[in-house]
């Protein structure tokens, strides 16, 4: 039992066993085998083929990197020794990234390091962009810069107008930077672990899964979601990361040992649409395992049972470098119902195309075009009514006596009886809008029956 969450710890074998027959049971209760899927396959390919970056997003973006590098070396000069030299990480750094991608860069210093300067320094150089980069809005060059000091990786936010790329830029993120690297390097091995990583990450934006400032899944963390599933195949596509890193994580050694492995995953023959569907559905069966424990592991290439100090985390997605963290721990029980949510209206949609129920065109807009959030209508306030008390006999000398007054009707209206003129006459309304009309008669005879023409009836004969 975990004295944490009081959930009782399986062992990995154990969870392993859960996950193969969860994802078993709905593999069987979805019929994936009985399915073409050569319609899905030219959906996703067009798909990945119109979010592909093109030459000129990629020479944007290196352009965004000069004008950054010359605007650190302005606000750092020499730090440590050294000059600030500008790295990009991130889905450009993986060439994972699409034309409406950010650019993250980090300002280095020293280079081949892997340890950082304090986060005090950074702040400072941070705070030091920041101004720079305000006092070159004001000339038109950027807009909206934002300065995020607070977050655990803290960046400036700004947007590039002369080259049109989102930019987050941080300080001395050597680790992310060797990260993206490892990630780029593997992905040689086989192409479907790429185009599968850009249509899940397009895939993750229109549903608002993509954001670890919302608590729901970060780039990192969908990346290696999808290596994962690689691995879990049968036969695998991806090899463990453990065979990949043997000789060390320096980029060099890894480069080397991936060159053995180009090609591994060829037996496996399963298509993009393929992969993509099951990607959903094994996503969707193991909901329930997370509080026990389940872990993706690549390092293994397997579910491991692992938990971390963080009790109730939505997702666990063991770093291959420091298997000590959890990349998925920004996501909380909300932001994992969320991501939960979109899983399961997904998978619906797929096989409501499957089934011939939407075509390409409906299916491209339910899975990859942001979806308007329709916000419920702001509740009418219940309106008070008050109905008249049922009608009394009334004696014409009880109106031109003790009865001055009757009961409240409408919202604020009133009767008040008073003389005007000689004339005995009933004050009807509200405080802004008042009408005089006379008391009503004795109810019988006919001077009742045309007061009642005219004013309706007030008294039961």
């Amino acid at each position: 039992m975990d004295s944490r969450s009081g959930v009782a710890t399986v062992s990995s074998k154990g969870i392993r066993k859960k996950v193969k027959n969860s994802e078993s049971v709905a593999l069987q209760r979805y019929k994936i085998d009985t399915y073409n899927l050569l319609d899905l396959d030219e959906v996703l390919n067009d798909v990945y083929c119109s979010c592909r970056p093109v030459s000129a997003d990629y020479d944007a973006r290196k352009d965004t990197l000069k004008h950054l590098n010359a605007l650190a070396l302005d606000i750092c000069g020499n730090i440590k020794g050294s000059e600030p030299v500008l790295k990009a990480y991130g889905s450009f750094a993986m060439d994972m990234f699409s034309a409406r991608s950010d650019l993250d860069v980090s300002i280095n210093f020293g280079d081949g390091a892997y340890d950082e300067l304090p986060r005090d320094t950074k702040l400072q150089i941070l705070g030091s962009s920041a101004e720079k980069l305000r006092s070159l809005q004001g000339e038109g060059h950027v807009r909206n810069v934002v300065a995020i000091l607070s977050a655990r990786v803290p960046i400036v936010r700004f947007f590039d107008q002369r080259t049109s790329v989102e930019c987050d830029l941080a300080v001395d993120s050597k680790y992310d930077i060797l990260n993206s690297r490892i990630i780029q390097i593997i992905s040689q091995i086989d192409d479907r672990f790429q185009k599968l990583c850009l249509l899940i990450k397009h895939w993750a934006k229109a549903h608002d899964v993509n954001s670890a400032s919302h608590k729901t899944l970060n780039s990192i963390s969908l990346t290696l979601l999808v290596a994962h599933h690689l691995q879990t195949q049968d036969p695998p596509i991806l090899p463990p990361f453990s065979l990949l890193l043997k000789d060390g994580i320096d980029p060099p050694n890894v480069e080397k040992r991936t060159q053995e492995f180009l090609n591994w995953g060829q037996r496996n023959k399963e298509s993009l649409g393929r992969l993509f569907v099951t990607f959903f559905v094994k996503l969707q069966s193991v909901e329930f395992l997370w509080r026990q424990g389940l872990c993706v592991s690549f390092l293994s290439g397997l579910w491991i049972s692992k938990r971390w100090r963080k009790a109730g985390v939505g997702i666990n997605v063991e770093d291959f470098i420091d298997v000590s963290q959890n990349v998925a721990r920004v996501v909380n029980d909300r932001g994992a119902k969320k991501i939960y949510g979109s899983i399961n209206k997904t998978v619906e949609d797929l096989f409501e195309f499957l089934n011939g129920k939407i075509d390409g065109g409906h299916l491209k807009d339910r899975l990859f075009v942001p979806q308007p959030v329709v916000e419920p209508p702001p509740p009418v306030p219940p309106v008070e009514v008050y109905h008249q008390p049922p009608h009394h006999n009334y004696r014409c000398d009880e109106f031109k006596g003790r009865h001055n007054k009757r009961p409240r009707f409408g919202d604020g209206g009133y009767f008040v009886h008073h003389r005007h003129g000689g004339e005995d006459l009933m004050h009807v309304g509200d405080d802004n809008h008042a009408v005089d009309i006379p008391p009503p008669p004795p109810p019988f005879g006919r001077v009742y029956r045309i007061y009642c023409d005219k004013f309706g009836p007030q008294n039961s004969p």
